[in-house]
């Protein structure tokens, strides 16, 4: 039973079920009962709850009164509006209306919650989203495009030769001024391609440990690099991505119940369009061509 219940389909039947009965309930309103209005426990309640946690305290009964009359006045204006049609071709109202129902689809799907199996098939399923990022850390001498690139890659060399012979030179007060630091340290797979591009990235990695290397190219021109760190990354447990595993699911159900539901209701329909004189028609589902 548990399993049946976490079925996409079932999902889809009890939407269409939750939808159907608030139909036959606004059904039941016609006649003459519909001008009838019933104030119920749970409305006073959100009344007073929301008073209470604007100004943290419950209302005094003259503002409780005035909270009232305002929701009564609200209702009936409401029912009047919808009487006379102003909702209709109202961009506004179409759009909140629409959120509304898409509302009730994730509150359905949040109200499941998947199981332990489910969140770890997603996650086997996208282990690059939610892998461990693999890591550098490096020092760079920078040396600009500034005698050209036959010049640059001369100094680049001899810059090289330095670091490797001697132990005590600096890397900071060599090459030339750089926007970014000499050092830097856990830098993360996508910051190391955003800043100093793809060959300079394809390149560190392969560099020696400990070891000065290069002249490397970047995106700004050369650079002399010694690699302290590469971590390769790693696949993540699902206690290290719980939550940001579940919030994707949910948001992938979402999703597709959206869709289900949706092409549920436009079978429905028949759709067809007057395309503008001189347009091709567009092939949209659900539209006859």
């Amino acid at each position: 039973m548990r399993r049946l219940l976490k079925e996409p389909l079932v999902h889809f039947l009890a939407l269409g079920a939750v939808l159907f009965g608030i139909g036959l309930l606004r059904g039941e309103g016609a006649g003459p009962s519909a001008n009838r209005i019933a104030i119920t426990p749970g409305a006073v309640e959100r009344l007073l709850e929301g008073f209470r946690m604007t100004w943290q305290r419950p209302p005094t009964e003259s503002e409780f009164k005035g909270l009232f009359e305002d929701y009564l006045k609200e209702e009936v204006l409401y029912r009047e509006a919808l009487e006379m049609g102003l909702d209709r071709n109202d961009q506004i109202i179409r759009r909140r209306m629409r959120q509304k129902l898409e509302f009730l689809t994730a509150d359905l799907v949040e109200s499941i919650e998947p199981s332990d199996e489910e969140l770890q098939a997603h996650l086997e399923a996208d282990q690059d989203r939610y892998g461990q990022e693999a890591t550098v850390s490096f020092v760079q001498v920078y040396i600009g495009d500034r005698d050209g690139a036959d010049e640059d890659r001369i100094r680049a060399v001899a810059i090289l030769d330095e670091l490797r012979t001697n132990p005590s030179a600096d890397p900071e007060q060599m090459g030339d001024p750089f926007m970014y630091p000499a050092g830097h340290g856990d830098m993360s797979e996508r910051d190391l391609l955003a800043l100093f591009g793809e060959e300079f990235a394809a390149q560190v990695v392969e560099l020696p440990l400990g070891e000065w290397g290069g002249p490397i190219t970047s995106a700004f021109g050369l650079h002399v690099v010694r690699l302290d760190m590469l971590n390769l990354g790693r696949p993540s447990g699902l206690a290290e991505v719980r939550d940001a595993v579940y919030r994707d699911l949910i948001s992938e159900r979402t999703r597709e119940m959206d869709q289900r539901y949706f092409d549920g209701l436009l079978s429905q329909y028949t759709v067809t369009v007057e395309w503008p004189e001189g347009m091709d028609p567009v092939s949209i589902p659900g539209v006859l061509p």
